[in-house]
């Protein structure tokens, strides 16, 4: 976890992830088989990393969309109604590897390994801020596709503007 925290300080995370005390008490949360009950998004997260020659490098987060989850509308029109859709949040959080080309390959082999752990996935939301190129580019590199702009309703990054992007591999 303390890594995960590390992560979370870093310049190039903290400008796009939530780095408040609720989400830190989350992953551990998370981390200890969530015995309690977490308030933040009422623990629906799941929290992986990402390795690259038995390195951690990358950090992401998951979830199951519910269809009658309270979503923006943008959402709304790409999730699937047997409950398939997963949203991931995804960041390289060890410096060393930031903008060394590792981007898209990790993003393109988690979510090729997530279809295969999981029967019930048809495809994955993820939603980048817009004023973040570089992970639009590396989404886009790793099959997913803008689907529409849509101004976040809560949490720490309500109000600002980001770009859905629908990757479906089925």
């Amino acid at each position: 976890m303390e890594l995960v925290y590390k992560w979370l300080e870093e310049q190039h995370v903290r400008e796009f992830w939530d780095n408040s005390q609720a989400h830190r008490d989350d992953i551990k949360v998370f981390a200890e088989g969530r015995k309690v009950s977490s308030s933040y998004f009422n623990g629906i997260f799941d929290y992986w990393l990402g390795f690259v020659d038995g390195v951690p490098h990358a950090l992401f987060l998951t979830s199951c969309y519910k269809s009658g989850e309270h979503l923006p509308e943008l959402h709304r029109q790409y999730i699937a109604k047997d409950e398939s859709t997963y949203g991931i949040d995804y960041c390289i959080g060890n410096i060393s590897y930031f903008g060394t080309g590792h981007g898209s390959p990790t993003l393109l082999a988690f979510t090729d390994f997530f279809y295969k752990i999981n029967d019930n996935v048809s495809s994955f939301l993820i939603d980048p801020d817009e004023s973040n190129p570089r992970a639009i580019h590396v989404y886009e590199k790793a099959g997913f596709k803008r689907v529409g702009l849509f101004v976040m309703e809560e949490g720490v990054f309500k109000g600002q503007a980001s770009v859905l992007m629908v990757k479906s591999d089925l």
